[in-house]
Formats: C-alpha cells, structure tokens, sequence
C-alpha cells in the first residue's frame, strides 16, 4: 500500500521536446483532475511562452485518470494556444483518457487518433471518423 500526501502532485508534465515537424510535443502522466488543471495551464502557458506559435502535441498514452475539471482544463489549454496562433492536439491517449474524450465527442476536438496499448507498452491506431 502506497500513501500519497494530499498535496503531492499527481499529474507530471514530462519530457517537452522538438518533433521534426516543427511541433511540441508535451509529456503528461498521473491524473488530471480539478487540484491538478491550474498546473496544466501554468506549464502549457510556459511552453507557449518559450516556443511561440509552434503547434503543441500531447502525449497523455501515461495519462491515466481525466474526469470534467481535466477536460474543462485541456479545453482552456486548447483556447491560450489558439490565442497564441496555434492548435492543441492530443497525438496519443490512455485507453482511459480516449475512452472519457470518446464519451464527451471531444476526439475530434483534439484531433485524436491513437490509443496506446498498456497491455503491450505498444500504441494501437483507431481513425477518428
């Protein structure tokens, strides 16, 4: 059994690297509930700040709890980038995470098109239509 303190973080904002399409690609892990969206959107703000208008791509395949406080934050992400002159996209999701974007129609909104595998460590291609 593993005790948490309550204020320890639980989502992580990971490795923010180049992508040779000129995109960033933003690493998130843990959960993204309502104590977590404010970090969120301090990092993506950061990332807009340092990179500009460069398009930002999550990878939330170690993201594995969002409830509506987490979409309410991906969506605020979503509306600086757009203010910046960019798009937010999510480039692969948790089965948990796709499953809850599924259910809400939010795919499209973030141009999902891959769930990772946890079973394989692998990802797993699902068109959105």
């Amino acid at each position: 059994m593993t005790f948490q303190h309550p204020s320890a973080p639980r989502l992580h904002i990971g490795d923010i690297r180049s992508a040779a399409d000129g995109s960033i690609e933003v690493e998130l892990a843990g959960e993204l509930d309502t104590r977590e969206t404010e970090r969120l959107r301090a990092g993506i703000t950061g990332v807009v700040r340092e990179h500009g208008p460069a398009p930002i791509r999550i990878d939330a395949s170690r993201l594995t709890f969002l409830d509506s406080a987490g979409i309410r934050g991906l969506l605020a992400c979503r509306r600086i980038i757009g203010e910046a002159g960019s798009r937010l996209s999510i480039s692969v999701a948790h089965p948990n995470v796709f499953q809850v974007l599924q259910i809400t129609g939010l795919l499209s909104v973030f141009d999902v098109v891959e769930q990772s595998d946890v079973s394989r460590g692998q990802t797993a291609r699902h068109i959105v239509s």
